[in-house]
């Protein structure tokens, strides 16, 4: 029998005597010097990429030191239900911060340093602490305004850690974490980026713009590395704080105009996940800045969106590989509904990318076509008050995609050429409620053209729509 075999036979055996008092001192040297051994190793080569072969060994090592972690948290729960013990909130603050952050390095088998034994052991960990807390799962566990188990689960953590408001809940894991997590060393120790974003993600939409001041850093430092996995890591944490913190915490100390910042070199790569990350990002945090009241009511020569705009239609314009073209199509539809009547500035640029796009070619899903089918029911949308002025492109555009996609030797899938249909016809409609009687005007004789049947029943149904929508 190994030496961490009779460890965790002794421990155990201690543990189970469940009628004598737990020692508080004890049990946090016990927990102290299991998390120490508990934890993945640090990296000999930090700025290697990193792979599972580099961490042999340390998941079954782990999975022996979380078993311990998990009786220690067990024979917790025990001593405080059945026999009511009382614990310091110290101490149960210790608990919760030490054997969260453990359970959070190995809760994914997938991690190169976890293995399925020891995702499901942090699980129990996870689960264990969730029953000391009187918290009816992990989520609510990390929620601290969670509401999932009622006021009664609130009371019972607050009677638990101590009469402060709940919003101080996961004030001390995230203290801990970004102790151990830093600019200057987060490579050396991977599984810390991975606990931070698992933490990220299950932290409340209530309380993530409280705990920005510990969040923001790491995304910001990570989506900085020259690496793509981390840059894409980076990118999907910026994305979730984006998406679940209201603009005005993320206007305050100009938090977003450094997110906006952080992403905008990366507008000039030329990988498409990335990219593809990328925009939606990028896109969200520039509304959050141009949304500032201090802006409201001034006409602006420039703006963030505009940035994003020019750098967009630059790209597509010369634009060859099909990959690239897919990223930058998807992203156009994102962003003119953003811009909204600032999109009529770019007018002639996109009308140029946006025929380009339509008459190419791009594979039988034709998604690319989609997407800038949607992207100029936006800009109609946007810039109605002068649409009349490119009604003329705009209907050419239809009429020859239309053309195209129903020929016999299109090469375009059934169910997209029916999609296809649908969208150039909502554009149309838009393009008649903008500018009524050009579109009329335009219109006059198209259902007599000659043409290949299918596009002539098209062109009718065209038609047919405007004059019902006069």
């Amino acid at each position: 029998m190994s030496a961490s075999d009779e460890k965790i036979l002794k421990l155990v055996e201690k543990l189970s005597i469940t009628d004598k008092k737990l020692d508080e001192d004890e049990l946090t040297s016990i927990l102290t010097k299991t998390y120490a051994l508990c934890r993945v190793p640090a990296l000999q080569e930090p700025n290697v990429p990193y792979s599972a072969s580099d961490f042999q060994g340390v998941a079954s090592e782990a999975e022996i030191n979380l078993s311990i972690i998990w009786k220690l948290v067990d024979s917790v729960c025990l001593a405080k239900s059945r026999h009511g013990q009382q614990f310091s909130n110290a101490f149960l603050k210790y608990i919760l911060v030490t054997c969260l952050l453990a359970a959070c390095e190995y809760n994914d088998e997938d991690y190169e340093w976890s293995s399925p034994a020891a995702a499901r052991t942090s699980k129990k960990i996870m689960g264990k602490l969730s029953e000391l807390f009187d918290c009816s799962n992990v989520a609510d566990l990390v929620h601290s305004k969670g509401d999932s188990s009622g006021t009664q689960s609130s009371d019972n953590i607050e009677n638990l850690i101590g009469k402060d408001n709940r919003q101080d809940f996961m004030k001390p894991t995230l203290q801990k974490l970004s102790e151990m997590l830093n600019k200057d060393n987060w490579k050396m120790y991977p599984s810390l980026k991975m606990s931070y974003w698992w933490i990220l993600r299950n932290i409340g939409k209530d309380d993530l713009g409280e705990h920005l001041v510990h969040l923001l850093p790491p995304a910001l430092f990570i989506v900085d590395d020259w690496e793509a996995k981390n840059k894409l890591l980076g990118l999907k944490c910026l994305h979730h704080i984006l998406e679940n913190t209201v603009g005005s915490e993320l206007r305050w100390y100009g938090r977003s105009s450094v997110i906006y910042d952080a992403l905008k070199p990366l507008l000039h790569t030329r990988e498409p996940e990335i990219l593809s990350n990328l925009y939606p990002t990028i896109i969200k945090v520039a509304k959050v800045v141009e949304a500032d009241p201090a802006k409201t009511g001034k006409l602006q020569h420039n703006s963030t969106l505009d940035f994003i705009m020019q750098q967009l239609v630059q790209e597509m314009a010369h634009e060859q590989k099909l990959s690239l073209r897919e990223v930058y199509a998807a992203a156009l539809p994102l962003l003119l509904p953003a811009l909204n009547l600032y999109a009529v500035r770019w007018s002639k640029e996109l009308l140029d990318v946006c025929g380009d796009y339509l008459a190419t070619f791009e594979g039988p899903a034709a998604q690319d076509r989609i997407n800038i089918l949607k992207a100029l029911q936006s800009y109609v949308k946007a810039s109605w008050p002068q649409v009349h002025r490119h009604a003329l492109p705009l209907m050419k555009m239809v009429v020859r995609l239309l053309y195209d996609v129903t020929e016999e030797d299109s090469g375009v899938e059934a169910e997209s050429v029916q999609v296809i249909a649908q969208e150039a016809q909502d554009l149309v409609v838009l393009l008649h409620a903008a500018a009524p009687n050009t579109v009329q005007e335009l219109c006059q004789g198209l259902q007599d053209v000659v043409v290949h049947p299918q596009c002539q029943l098209l062109l009718q149904d065209l038609c047919a729509t405007t004059l019902k929508e006069a």
